[in-house]
């Protein structure tokens, strides 16, 4: 156990340490929101940057592909001789899934794919939800993480870690009353006043501290020295899961971790700056400054101001007054225009993520094979990465399964892509291992790409169907699609053999008719109308004939054909008799 003395020290050093970056990252934050200074004494304080912001383009676009497509998951059995393993595995599976639904992880991957790629980091922490009976993700702000050093981008479990972040005392008062009692009264009792929490977890505890003392270098801006000095333990819980339920993903780089997007925050800062130059300059030219210029030996003087609104003229004596006319530089939009374009190319950010089209690109495949070239590697990347830390984060999803449920039922619906269906389990007796494999099935494909990329293998023989609805994000249930597709292709076989035996006289135009009133009316499918249009005509024949006669036999009269119109015996020649339509449904 450690003491608050020793966790405030660890966080005092890991924040000098990543000061740097934690500065990089608030830099990105903000250029992200728009919130730009151009130090500027021309300008108003609340004037926003008047440049295109192609970082939040280019990240937000990047960010969408990454999570345009959701990752699958592979549950092998500890043993694939015996059917209880198997059994165990697809449990284990559809558990997964359903956990992954209720934390909602579609919308967590679109935030963690934003921070992958902005911060170059992502953080999840698991923790487990009594009311429900299963783990949950909690995705957390890589600003405020501070985890032990971590050794490549496979080490994705800290040994312990370190969360801050800011609460009101409003919050504290609400969430602890007593320690809230403590920070007002050896200080200001204000309700907006932030207070600093430290979420301390490694495998043995998780310890919650809050904080008014002011601790160097940290990315918080401290109280003055009258309301410094108070640190309160308020939480300190025993980690039953035996490993820190933190797993903490890096973006692949040279050497620290880099954003895609660090390299261009300082040309987006230069380039804000000339564009504010040039604004001014224009405001100027629009609006010139007018000065009195005196005369030789004459002292220039205002006698009377002049005013556009009221009419009043103005009268000077001694002097002439001059407008300064300023322009802009003329070299000031080349220069904007080639950091743009820098931005762009050291960012991996094409022109059309902002629905522009090059002009020498002149086939839409050419485009296609250029935007591909700079999104795709990327997307495919990040979606390894991703699925990395997911394959990881299952693994202590399950542990904390079997260390807080145990030997409790749990039952659930999952409603989710594949898996659709009631999953019902006992951690100890089903989860028999956490060996897990997540992967996206095409990385580097976007929900566009994928499909396309899909439907070309199917058409060349290399991926069938079946396989292609499983990846497919536009098809919810597989299996339902595919009976739907295979019912549709003999509806309509069976609509072309009434067409053709209609076309053909077999079938009465009264028969005809009437399969079309029971089908337009919605009264019941095609089939169905076929069949009951062909009992009808059965029943009919039946009556107009002897019961003894082979004609009134069921099946042996023309399709749809009334006793009305058939012959009483077979006519020479007619050996060959077309099949009727219960023969031809049979067939089909």
């Amino acid at each position: 156990m450690k003491s608050i003395d020793e966790i405030m020290a660890i966080y005092s050093a890991r924040s000098r340490v990543n000061d740097s970056a934690k500065g990089r990252m608030r830099e990105l934050r903000d250029y992200y929101n728009g919130d730009v200074i151009v130090p500027l004494p021309e300008l108003n304080s609340d004037e926003q940057s008047a440049v295109a912001n192609l970082l939040a383009q280019g990240l937000d676009q990047t960010a969408m592909r990454i999570a345009s497509t959701s990752p699958d998951i592979f549950c092998p059995p500890t043993d694939t001789r015996t059917k209880r393993a198997r059994d165990n595995a697809s449990i284990r599976r559809r558990a997964l899934f359903g956990w992954w639904e209720n934390s909602r992880m579609d919308l967590q991957l679109s935030k963690r794919a934003r921070h992958l790629i902005g911060y170059a980091t992502t953080c999840a922490q698991l923790r487990f939800n009594a009311k429900l009976g299963c783990p949950e993700w909690h995705l957390r702000d890589p600003l405020t993480a501070y985890p032990a050093q971590m050794l490549g981008v496979d080490d994705l479990r800290p040994r312990d870690i370190i969360f801050a972040y800011e609460r009101s005392l409003a919050w504290c008062k609400q969430q602890y009353p007593e320690a809230a009692r403590r920070f007002a009264a050896e200080g200001k009792a204000d309700l907006d006043q932030g207070i600093e929490l430290i979420e301390y977890i490694d495998n043995e505890e998780q310890v919650l501290i809050g904080s008014r003392a002011p601790i160097p270098t940290t990315m918080f801006s401290r109280p003055d020295e009258e309301n410094a000095g108070i640190v309160i333990e308020l939480e300190r819980t025993p980690n039953p899961l035996g490993q820190v339920p933190v797993v903490c993903a890096q973006r692949i780089s040279l050497d620290n971790a880099q954003g895609q997007f660090d390299g261009i925050l300082g040309m987006y800062q230069m380039q804000a700056r000339l564009m504010a130059l040039e604004v001014i300059a224009v405001q100027k030219g629009v609006f010139p400054d007018t000065y009195l210029v005196g005369r030789a030996g004459e002292t220039p003087q205002i006698v009377n101001p002049a005013d556009g609104l009221t009419g009043e003229v103005g009268v000077v004596r001694g002097g002439d007054l001059r407008d300064m006319q300023m322009q802009p530089g003329y070299m000031t939009n080349p220069a904007i225009d080639r950091l743009e374009r820098a931005q762009r190319l050291t960012a991996g950010i094409p022109q059309e993520f902002g629905g522009e089209s090059t002009s020498n690109i002149r086939t839409g495949r050419r485009g296609d094979a250029v935007l591909s070239a700079v999104v795709d590697f990327t997307v495919q990347e990040a979606q390894r990465i991703m699925a990395r830390s997911l394959q990881e984060e299952n693994k202590v999803a399950i542990d904390m399964a079997k260390a807080y449920a145990g030997n409790r039922p749990r039952s659930f619906y999952v409603s989710t892509k594949n898996v659709k269906g009631r999953v019902d389990y006992r951690p100890n007796e089903n989860f028999d291992s956490t060996d897990n494999v997540v992967s996206y099935s095409h990385p580097g494909a976007d929900i566009n790409n994928l499909v396309i990329g899909g439907g070309q293998r199917v058409g060349m023989g290399t991926m069938s169907k079946h396989s292609f609805m499983a990846i497919d994000p536009l098809v919810d249930d597989p299996e339902f699609e595919h009976d739907t597709v295979i019912g549709e292709q003999l509806e309509q076989a069976l609509l072309s053999s009434v067409q053709q035996q209609a076309a053909e006289g077999i079938i009465p135009p009264a028969d005809l008719a009437r399969i079309m009133d029971l089908v337009t009316n919605d009264q019941m499918e095609l089939a169905g109308a076929v069949e009951k249009v062909q009992k009808e005509a059965q029943e009919r024949q039946a009556e107009m004939v002897d019961p003894l006669a082979p004609e009134a036999q069921p099946g042996l009269a023309l399709p749809g054909m009334g006793a009305e119109s058939m012959p009483a015996e077979p006519l020479p020649g007619d050996e060959a008799m077309a099949p009727s339509l219960e023969e031809l449904i049979g067939a089909l």
